[in-house]
């Protein structure tokens, strides 16, 4: 069952620090390339010097990125740069975000999590599951940086974002009057989004969440890794108490900010590929048009995927290395019967039509190679974040050696829910919740 807990969070010190938008960042594995520098040339106490460090040449044994994030953690501890709470509470975050035109706030509560494992088929039954649910599959990759991390600093830095099911909005009621105060802390992020913190610090309102929690599930919307990587430092310190509890952000999934995004596949190193071939064989199940090279037949086919989203068809856009954009819609769902041991709301899917009749069956790219890929650098799909100008960019990698990006619809919260409900997994990089949940507002140490 899911059990939360307030926590002694640490959190910056405001007589010490005159923006905060100078020591937050965004998660660890969006901090990539000259970002890097840009955060940590910020302030000498950004987060990200600690979840982000720099490796060095002399690094060796004892003396790395991550005893260098120690170092920094208990340093910044001891000159008072971070003050640690007087008593367990709860926090409500709320983000004010614009996207696609429209103005969203998205709120809920960080607290701690009893770790448990996922759900499995074996949880279910006729009572209802209620504890930890996985949507998305995880490549196998290396979780060992997360947790040499957490070995050395023995801390909780990064959030993992979940949500959960309060259609009465019991607990966004207890936040909502919170929210009414003046926050504890403001701070604009890069992309315009502006971060929000409370403190919640009256016992009833405490009680009144964890009690509204208890019995009830969540679903990890971002953040798999980190909590696998949770499970994995508890299980190697059965006796540190503390170890058992993680820190997350909690959100309704009927909260009206919560806004998923579309993640669109690049495909690239495909041995004889050929782009007119493909789209003959993708007539065996799709109808499929083509739009033409440019920026209108490019509005065209968007145009022409929102309209089928909205009827609740399957479609597809594909702009090709011949320069042409074209549409897909799948003629006949049953064409996924054919898959075994799956629930209808999994091959309803988007994101597994599109794994399953086109990744995998007609370019050759399955779970081994997808995992190949990945580890091995040379990655044969490139996941494209669809925000900002990622649509013309993944064009211009295409146009600059790529074979093909095919652009998806978002996939819904209710399908989600309805997934990870049969205890399934969607294919990798199915969701993009935005905005992403910052770092650097609340840290939780572990004891």
């Amino acid at each position: 069952m899911v059990r939360v807990l307030p926590f002694k969070g640490y959190r910056y010190n405001a007589d010490r620090i005159s923006d905060f938008k100078d020591v937050i960042s965004p998660p660890y594995d969006v901090i990539k390339g000259e970002l890097v520098e840009r955060l940590h040339s910020r302030s000498p106490y950004n987060i990200s010097h600690i979840i982000k460090g720099e490796r060095r040449d002399m690094d060796e044994g004892g003396n790395n990125e991550y005893s260098r994030a120690r170092e920094y953690l208990e340093k910044w501890i001891d000159q008072g740069i971070l003050i640690r709470e007087e008593r367990e509470d709860f926090y409500v975050y709320a983000q004010e975000f614009h996207c696609q035109g429209r103005h969203y706030t998205r709120w809920g509560f960080i607290g701690l999590i009893e770790l448990e494992d996922f759900g499995s088929l074996e949880d279910g039954g006729d009572e209802k599951f209620a504890g930890v649910l996985q949507h998305e599959e995880t490549m196998p990759k290396d979780i060992e940086d997360r947790l040499n991390l957490l070995r050395a600093t023995k801390a909780n830095f990064g959030q993992i974002f979940v949500i959960y099911p309060d259609p009465e909005g019991i607990i966004d009621g207890i936040l909502a009057v919170r929210m009414d105060d003046e926050p504890d802390l403001v701070a604009d992020d890069d992309l315009g989004v502006s971060h929000k913190l409370w403190v919640i610090r009256d016992e009833n309102d405490i009680n009144a969440i964890s009690a509204a929690m208890a019995g009830n599930f969540a679903i990890i919307a971002d953040g798999h890794h980190r909590y696998k990587t949770a499970l994995a430092y508890s299980r190697e310190n059965p006796g540190i108490m503390s170890a058992r509890h993680r820190m997350m952000t909690f959100v309704n999934m009927s909260n009206p900010g919560l806004v998923v995004l579309p993640t669109h596949r690049l495909v690239q190193h495909i041995d004889g590929f050929d782009m007119i071939s493909l789209i003959e064989k993708l007539k065996m199940d799709f109808d499929v048009k083509s739009y033409g090279p440019g920026e209108t037949a490019r509005d065209e086919m968007f145009a022409c995927m929102d309209a089928d989203f909205s009827g609740s068809k399957h479609a597809f856009g594909i702009y090709g290395n011949d320069k042409n954009f074209y549409g897909l819609t799948l003629r006949d769902e049953t064409v996924m019967d054919e898959i075994g041991g799956k629930s209808d709301a999994w091959k309803k899917l988007d994101v597994t039509i599109l794994h399953t009749l086109i990744l995998d069956r007609y370019l050759g790219i399955n779970k081994e190679k997808l995992a190949s890929g990945t580890i091995g650098g040379g990655s044969f799909v490139e996941y494209i974040k669809g925000i900002g100008n990622a649509v013309n960019e993944s064009i211009e990698m295409v146009d600059g050696g790529a074979q093909a990006v095919f652009f998806m619809n978002p996939t819904k919260v209710s399908e989600v829910e309805a997934v990870a409900g049969n205890f399934e997994t969607m294919p990798q990089k199915s969701t993009f919740f935005y905005p992403k949940v910052y770092t650097g507002f609340t840290i939780n140490k572990l004891d």
